[in-house]
């Protein structure tokens, strides 16, 4: 890695860590994390990574699907 790749990573993280630790709230965790995953997807859009954003649809939607069946078997019991 080149020192100018280096310090690019180091201002992403000291971006992102300091979104982090601002928050109050779970939500507002969530808020940034998604943020974060949303612009690493654009990023990667723009490198030539056509299906970034799909491939982070996919994850939220897994997480999503998993949530609900397991509040759906919560209620069921």
């Amino acid at each position: 890695m080149t020192p100018e790749e280096r310090r690019r990573l180091e201002n992403k993280a000291r971006f992102w860590n300091d979104r982090i630790q601002s928050v109050t709230s779970d939500a507002a965790l969530a808020q940034v994390c998604f943020d974060r995953a949303r612009a690493a997807a654009r990023l990667a859009q723009r490198g030539g990574d056509a299906r970034a954003m799909h491939d982070l649809a996919a994850l939220l939607a897994t997480w999503a699907e998993q949530r609900e069946a397991a509040e759906i078997r919560r209620h069921a019991s």
